[in-house]
């Protein structure tokens, strides 16, 4: 994981020099940090689906010889390896695959077990989807269960070795601005969200911690998860021939956007702490710039018709 320095917007204008619409477009301003926990490529195609619930994110280290037990969980879950190796055992088919740093996997609603059979530590991301609200934590909070009646994994089980650190977890819901229509790229956030992940591409998890005032500019970034932990946040589209305020969102709110163009600003005098997760990034590295963002998000939007003078 690096933690990208903190970044007077006014330079972002130079990387965004080659983009296209420049003279158009209409870069942050304000200030922020973000730290790029890690990124790893889709191994295979897949669906995710987002209800409204809970959701969780958050790192984990597995030591050697480290096991999770066998966890179920009620949605579908993505693993993310950033270092080492991680065996994936599942019930569902009784399948069992060993995920490779730098590769990520989805795994269905059901019974699954983690387990590091390296001789290193094993460092992945985990986002959980669909969680009861106030359940315990994925992977280290609450009991292991059984094993499944599956031959081709050990029957025992014993958990350990597993910890997990930036912890963020938010529910999604409306939470739309009253008295006007809510969207997420033009449908009801409340409403079940499906992310098609494409085999070959890149995922990503980075958190941005954006000061009072800071605003992100118009931008359309790939399909994401996103989960504020700290402040409040506004969703602002051009629609139906004037410049909406269309969401807003407090710490412990979630939402999940498929692309589409909008701008976000810092509401109130709170700093805001957000946790991304992007889907389907072109694969390979990130830039020396704002990391995987420069690959998520497109910077070189001009603003609608409608929103000529909001920044």
């Amino acid at each position: 994981m690096r933690k990208l320095p903190a970044l007077v917007i006014p330079f972002l204008a130079v990387v965004l020099a080659g983009g296209v619409n420049v003279a158009l477009a209409t870069p942050p301003t304000g200030q922020f940090t973000a730290t790029d926990h890690g990124r790893s490529q889709q191994s295979a195609a897949a669906t995710i689906t987002i209800p409204a619930a809970d959701n969780a994110s958050s790192n984990f280290t597995i030591a050697p010889g480290g096991d999770t037990g066998w966890r179920t969980s009620p949605g579908d879950s993505v693993i993310a390896v950033f270092k080492g190796v991680v065996a994936v055992e599942q019930a569902q088919d009784c399948a069992g695959q060993d995920v490779a740093a730098g590769k990520a996997v989805v795994i269905p609603a059901g019974k699954f077990r983690l387990r590091n059979t390296g001789s290193q530590p094993a460092e992945l991301s985990g986002v959980f989807f669909n969680l009861p609200v106030g359940s315990p934590d994925p992977l280290v909070g609450g009991t292991a269960e059984a094993a499944p009646a599956c031959g081709a994994f050990s029957a025992t089980s014993v958990p350990g070795g597993v910890s997990a650190t930036d912890v963020a977890r938010g529910v999604t819901g409306t939470y739309g601005v009253q008295g006007q229509s809510t969207g997420a790229g033009g449908t009801d956030p409340s409403a079940t969200v499906v992310h098609t992940l494409e085999a070959g591409k890149d995922l990503f998890v980075v958190t941005y911690t954006f000061e009072p005032g800071a605003a992100t500019g118009w931008l359309v970034h790939t399909d994401e998860m996103a989960i504020l932990t700290q402040g409040k946040i506004a969703i602002w589209e051009g629609r139906d021939g004037g410049c909406k305020k269309v969401e807003e969102y407090t710490a412990g709110q979630a939402w999940a956007h498929k692309p589409h163009r909008h701008m976000g600003t810092i509401e109130g005098n709170e700093t805001a702490v957000l946790r991304i997760i992007g889907f389907n990034l072109k694969h390979g590295e990130p830039l020396p710039v704002l990391g995987s963002s420069m690959d998520h998000i497109d910077f070189s939007q001009a603003p609608p018709a409608e929103c000529p003078r909001l920044r």
